[in-house]
């Protein structure tokens, strides 16, 4: 009982809160990019026009007034357009759409044909966006070697202020906007993660769970591989599997088991992917917790597969959430590395210490339990079950050997410790510990096991994972009444904490 409890206690209080999902940042093309990107061979210097019209995108890019740019924009679809430039269809099309991308800039998405000076009727309306893609789509069908150097142009200027758009309208909570918004902006590019990031958050705000699952799906898709935004997918796929989680809670089968199983997936790509982030000890709270309402262990037994290679690499919290989880699977080797692999990261977690020191026992590894026991005490002397587990630690020793004067000096030890663990006169309880990064809360209760009320002063110190001192900070509880609790509640101002040690009470 003593280590399920315990194991409860650590489960919980990684379940409380969770990151939250921080907009992609919308990223600004540039004409020039589009020359840096590898080599591309569309002919655009043949005939002469479109070599004329190829050296007047600078011009525009240079432009210091919307006057100049659109008499840049005139000039250049001249030449474009010359009759001469059929010979090169597909140099024709890209250039073309290059400058109805840079038009935009220089009079809106929809304009007249007179005013670009295109060929036809001058009074027709053109919408640059939609016509743009229709002719970068045939230059990438004719070129499919050219489509990185095309996704320049596809999230220039016009792309990106429509994502920025969209979220600016996202944050007002115009919803219709930031969809029409993003919208657009898929039709320049739908391989920019931008767009299908705004629309899963406009969905959400609109309780479309399909949608939801669906473009949140798509923009993690669209972000594999991007270094840079690692956190951000990170981020992303853990909000995913926690949504998931929580329309799974309210929908019927057969949805619930399929919502239950998408986001177990879901929290399995976190761990694998980025398993030194932030939300990897979440990820692996929610396997648990979809494991526990759907009785499936598949994706549990996932887990430790995930982490063997990634220990490593993994924090300490996280470490010690896969060894619950092994724990609950009956696989004790398994957990005692991890929980010796956890309390390694962070040497002063009474909790990870604590199941280390039970998984041992369970192993019958007494030998190896005194020293955790020993460091175990150094952090949390005032608490009773920590002292039985050195009368555990002693029975096991006991049982271990033949030697009859062994076996009673053993015995013995056990007694003492078992006797010592019944008669302490108080118990330190903690109840949680959230360790921001800017501020450490610690809650917790003194159990008066004595006779008399009793008031208690505890003396907490709060410590990195080198042990040195962050700060000091004194409670006292009571009176507590015989055979009652008080509680407390310590908060300092400062992050980094590991853990907490204070000295015995009297």
């Amino acid at each position: 009982m003593y280590r399920t409890q315990r194991f409860l206690a650590l489960t919980a209080a990684m379940l409380v809160g969770g990151p939250l999902a921080t907009p992609l940042s919308a990223q600004a093309g540039a004409a020039a990019a589009a020359a840096a990107a590898p080599a591309c061979d569309i002919e655009q210097l043949v005939p002469q026009q479109l070599a004329l019209a190829a050296m007047g995108r600078s011009k525009i890019v240079a432009a210091k007034t919307p006057d100049e740019g659109g008499k840049g924009i005139r000039d250049g679809m001249k030449n474009v357009f010359d009759k001469a430039t059929a010979q090169n269809a597909i140099g024709r099309d890209y250039l073309a759409a290059q400058y109805m991308v840079m038009a935009i800039e220089f009079g809106g998405e929809v304009q007249t044909r007179g005013n670009l000076n295109m060929p036809g009727d001058k009074n027709a309306q053109i919408d640059l966006v939609v016509a743009a893609d229709s002719l970068l789509t045939i230059v990438e069908t004719a070129k499919p070697a050219c489509k990185e150097e095309i996704s320049q142009w596809r999230e220039y200027k016009p792309f990106a202020g429509r994502v920025q758009a969209a979220y600016k309208a996202l944050q007002a909570n115009l919803l219709d906007s930031a969809e029409k918004s993003a919208s657009r902006a898929l039709i320049l590019s739908k391989s920019a993660p931008q767009p299908y990031d705004v629309m899963w958050r406009v969905l959400q705000a609109k309780n479309d769970e399909e949608g939801v699952v669906k473009y949140l799906n798509i923009a993690i898709e669209k972000l594999a591989g991007d270094t840079a935004n690692g956190k951000v997918r990170a981020n992303l796929m853990f909000n995913l599997g926690r949504m998931q989680g929580d329309y799974a809670a309210k929908a019927t089968e057969p949805r619930k088991a399929q919502l239950y199983k998408g986001s177990a997936a879901t929290y399995l790509r976190v761990i694998k992917d980025y398993p030194a982030a932030e939300e990897t000890p979440f990820a692996i709270n929610g396997i648990s917790v979809a494991w526990a309402l759907t009785k499936d262990s598949t994706a549990a037994l996932q887990v430790l597969e995930t982490v063997k290679p990634n220990i490593d690499k993994m924090g300490d919290i996280a470490l010690a959430q896969a060894g619950v989880v092994a724990t609950r699977l009956n696989r004790g080797s398994e957990a005692a590395n991890l929980f010796k692999a956890a309390t390694n990261a962070n040497p002063y977690s009474r909790d990870y210490l604590y199941n280390y020191a039970a998984t041992l026992f369970d192993l019958k590894r007494s030998t190896d339990m005194l020293p955790v026991v020993g460091r175990l005490l150094a952090l949390d002397p005032t608490n009773p079950d920590n002292v039985m587990l050195y009368a555990y630690a002693y029975k096991g020793l006991a049982d271990s050997t033949k030697d009859a004067a062994t076996k009673k000096a053993y015995g013995d030890s056990a007694v003492v410790y078992s006797n010592k663990s019944d008669a302490m006169k108080a118990k330190v309880i903690y109840t949680s510990l959230d360790r921001g990064k800017e501020n450490t809360q610690l809650q917790g209760e003194v159990e008066n096991r004595d006779k008399a009320a009793k008031s208690f002063t505890i003396d907490f110190e709060f410590i990195d994972n080198k042990g040195a001192l962050i700060e000091k900070k004194s409670v006292t509880v009571g009176p507590v009444a015989p055979n009652a609790t008080g509680t407390f509640n310590v908060e300092i101002a400062k992050g980094g904490v590991a853990g907490v040690k204070y000295a015995p009470l009297p």
